[in-house]
């Protein structure tokens, strides 16, 4: 809707009554208010006025404009005043209406921002960020490069600064909004020089902070002086608000830093094209978006750029440099840049400049493009042919973006959408592949029956007849078959534990799984960039890794450790291990091994707690090869999905549950609580809860919230168990002994079925510890059980007291004929009685 007032007495120019000379009037001119109730003028008034100025001057030659000016108490004509009646009182109701739409939109905004924050998976800080290809020291200034690069923002921060406050009204409204943004370019300096000379989580804070600052500050700017002054100006200090609480609260979470970084690089330069100006120059605001633009490819190819330029120059330094040009370029726009007489977008600026250079067509004709309260009149140059087809197309996509524009709330969802893809693509997690993992198969001559073991016990001499008979009680119980295998020296009499007995056993088993791995997949040992193993009980020097390196011949830079002390459930530990290492180091091959030396850890003493660890571990051990190599996907197994730890040695119970001590004759051996199975449970319960939401279908989820809530309400005496088997097709238990499987089944309701694979593996190998999951995890594939698309979910349990869950998912087809530790005997399995129950 548009209402148009002409006449001698009402027509004027701008520019007049921007200087408040409104008395003199050559020729009529046209003075339209738009359906949002502003006014605006065409390309034939000589100047153009601040909106708000506008609508003062406007307002006074209203008033003055129905007095004959030699008449001046005699109205002049009653239509006229009809007409101004009903435009004020459209301006009116517009102004509402906008108001309205204002805080609609704000509420819109708030919804979408929560509705990601809910829906789109977190994007934790990544470590790798903090690993800079330049960390050369000069002058005692650790990655002094990375530092001194950020001098170039503090001159230029100054320099604006000093721009800001020069003596005269060129700022205006605009003077807040630019000293914000110069203040936050020379903070950079010193934040980010701050972060660069010791590189962590604590002190990016202090580099992202100023940053936020140049950003909010700059989408406060655009809205000053391509929409509205008085909004843009009262924005400011809520933008830089949100900036601090974005830095400051979510640190840990990049979702909301995301949007503040990235939506100003996507809508200021398509608004910087498609708004009409207020100033000239305004092609700088594009030349800065470029630089900056050149400065996030320089980043990401930090490392590639380094080594490009022979370790003369690394990318991030490079970075600095270009991003201080965006600064650069808008002060050069301040100092250039005068008020524009004709408020024309760049996008049409180029689409006349362009077909006049053609040289096609002659004839003009007018039209009006209205954005921001604003009309403008611009010539239109006859387009003939492909060139006349290729701007209708342009205008077309020009209308939509316009439509877009002039509904706030539909440019926030538009840009909160963009930005949680780029942000989920850009950063998101990175992925593990289990290529491929062996397990120890003894050979047939190292098996201990159960008769053959307590003769053993018998025939040593060590053990009174008490002793004797509870670990006879026990053996008979534990739900071990005759299969399992113990090392050479436990078949000695007496058995022989030494250092060099261990070792040997160690030898025997590492050294056949990582063979066997290497030679299946023909993997070059220099290829392991990452080496974890984990031996609870036997921590030789040098170390077990150093032994795998010694023995295979990796390289010197491969990144080793070994972890002891951490019982039955550091395997998964280690694959956490391996999980946080790749977060940093990307595109790595790790290799993991799992073990328990049985050898040299016999307790030879008469405490009853202490004799149960006799019975029950035999020998075994596991090679895992893991990757984030993106070429590894199609020749992996699994992908790993979820891996959740929990800790209760803050709990006394759960801590002295299992626990290696000396008993009263000064013997070594490892206690094991009658409370072990109740603190198993507990440590479960825990785990669950947090893997439960991830992993289980939003039908048991809610079933578990109604049980709580009528629960909470007296309703209900039992919480709801979710069903499980919803959202995993397998699950591996521990074998840590039947008691541990049973309690296990029996907490989270499930059949002697799906505990079949531990049930075997207890009774064929024994406890072995922490390689026992991957013993569970080759049966079900050995059966054929496993498919493509099939979750398994591995349940590990140890000293401390820890419970870890590892949730894989299948990615190929497993094909059951190929070798693994079950293949000589699968079909023997599960034995009635003892594996299926």
């Amino acid at each position: 809707m548009e209402t148009s007032l002409e006449g001698e007495g009402l027509g004027f120019s701008v520019a007049a009554a921007a200087t408040g000379s409104l008395s003199s009037i050559s020729s009529p001119k046209i003075f339209s208010i738009d359906s949002s109730g502003h006014g605006f003028c065409g390309v034939s008034t000589p100047g153009f006025t601040p909106q708000p100025l506008l609508r003062k001057a406007i307002a006074i030659h209203l008033k003055t404009a129905f007095y004959d000016n030699d008449e001046p108490k005699r109205k002049v004509s009653e239509p006229n005043l009809g007409r101004v009646k009903r435009s004020e009182s459209l301006i009116i109701r517009r102004r509402k209406t906008m108001k309205k739409r204002t805080i609609y939109s704000w509420g819109a905004a708030t919804v979408i921002f929560l509705v990601l924050m809910i829906v789109t998976p977190t994007i934790p800080q990544s470590q790798a960020y903090h690993d800079f290809a330049d960390q050369r020291t000069f002058f005692g200034i650790p990655n002094a490069l990375n530092v001194i690069s950020n001098f170039p923002f503090l001159i230029i921060g100054l320099i604006g600064l000093v721009l800001c406050f020069y003596p005269d009204d060129y700022f205006r409204f605009r003077r807040l909004g630019w000293t914000c943004f110069f203040v936050g370019v020379a903070a950079v300096a010193f934040g980010s020089s701050y972060y660069h000379l010791h590189p962590d989580d604590a002190r990016l804070v202090w580099d992202r902070l100023p940053m936020t600052i140049a950003f909010t500050s700059i989408m406060a700017i655009f809205v000053i002086e391509r929409i509205d002054e008085h909004k843009g100006t009262y924005s400011i200090v809520p933008l830089l608000l949100v900036g601090l609480a974005v830095i400051c609260r979510f640190f840990d979470d990049l979702r909301p830093y995301a949007l503040v970084q990235f939506v100003p690089c996507i809508v200021i330069p398509l608004m910087a094209i498609l708004l009409p100006p207020m100033y000239t120059h305004s092609t700088y605001w594009l030349w800065a978006a470029g630089f900056y633009l050149l400065a996030k490819v320089e980043e990401a190819a930090d490392k590639p750029i380094y080594s490009w330029t022979h370790h003369i120059l690394s990318g991030h330094s490079i970075k600095h440099v270009c991003a201080a040009m965006v600064p650069v370029f808008l002060t050069l726009m301040l100092a250039k840049r005068s008020v524009q007489t004709e408020r024309i977008s760049l996008y049409k600026t180029w689409k006349i400049s362009w077909t006049r250079s053609r040289g096609k067509g002659t004839e003009e004709e007018s039209f009006e493009c209205t954005y921001t309260n604003v009309a403008v009149e611009e010539a239109r140059l006859d387009q003939p042919g492909d060139m006349g087809l290729s701007f209708r197309f342009i205008d077309q996509v020009l209308l939509i973006s316009q439509t877009l524009l002039s509904f706030p709330h539909l440019l926030v969802i538009s840009a909160c959408l963009l930005i949680a893809v780029f942000s989920y693509h850009s950063f998101k997690p990175t992925h593990i592949y289990l290529i491929d993992f062996s397990c120890y198969q003894p050979p047939d001559f190292l098996r201990s029956p159960i008769a053959n073991f307590i003769e053993h016990l018998n025939l040593s001499g060590i053990f009174d007849r008490e002793c004797l008979d509870l670990q006879q009680k026990i053996l008979e119980r534990s739900g071990i078959g005759d299969d399992a295998c113990v090392p050479v020296t436990v078949h000695e009499i007496p058995p022989h534990s030494s250092l060099s007995a261990a070792r040997e056993e160690t030898h025997d088993i590492l050294f056949t799984v990582v063979q066997d791995l290497f030679s299946k997949h023909k993997i070059d040992p220099k290829s392991i960039d990452i080496l974890v193993s984990n031996c609870s009980l036997f921590c030789p020097s040098p170390s077990i890794t150093s032994i795998i390196i010694n023995r295979f011949g990796m390289r010197s830079n491969v990144k080793s450790f070994s972890l002891s002390g951490m019982g039955c459930s550091a395997g998964l530990l280690s694959i956490n291990l391996v999980k946080d290492l790749m977060k940093i180091h990307g595109g790595s091959l790790a290799l993991v091994l799992s073990m328990e030396a049985v050898s040299p850890n016999g307790y030879k003493g008469k405490c009853k707690s202490m004799l149960i660890a006799n019975t029950i571990f035999r020998m075994g051990g596991a090679a895992i090869l893991l990757s984030n190599r993106d070429q590894d996907k199609d020749k992996a197994k699994y992908k790993l999905q979820h891996l959740i730890r929990t800790h209760l040695g803050s709990d006394d119970e759960s801590y002295e549950s299992v626990m290696q001590e000396v008993d009263e004759e000064g013997l070594v051996g490892v206690a094991l609580s009658k409370q072990l199975v109740k603190v198993a449970s507990k440590a479960l319960k825990i785990n669950v809860v947090e893997l439960g939401p991830r992993v289980l279908p939003y039908s048991e989820q809610l079933k578990y919230i109604i049980s709580f809530i009528k629960r909470k309400w007296g309703k209900q005496n039992e919480m709801y168990t979710p069903n499980f088997k919803k959202a995993f097709e397998h699950f591996c238990i521990h074998a840590g002994g039947r008691a541990i499987i049973e309690g296990v089944e029996k907490h989270l309701k499930l059949g002697k079925e799906d505990g079949e694979a531990s049930r075997t593996t207890l009774y064929r190998y024994g406890n072995t510890s922490s390689s026992s999951l991957w013993y569970e995890m080759q049966y079900l594939e050995a059966k054929g059980r496993m498919k493509k698309g099939d979750r398994v979910w591995q349940i590990g349990f140890g000293s401390g007291f820890k419970a870890n869950s590892a949730v894989w998912k299948c990615i190929t087809k497993i094909d059951s004929r190929d070798k693994n530790a079950w293949s000589d005997r699968i079909h023997l399995y599960p034995v009635c009685g003892d594996a299926s129950g």
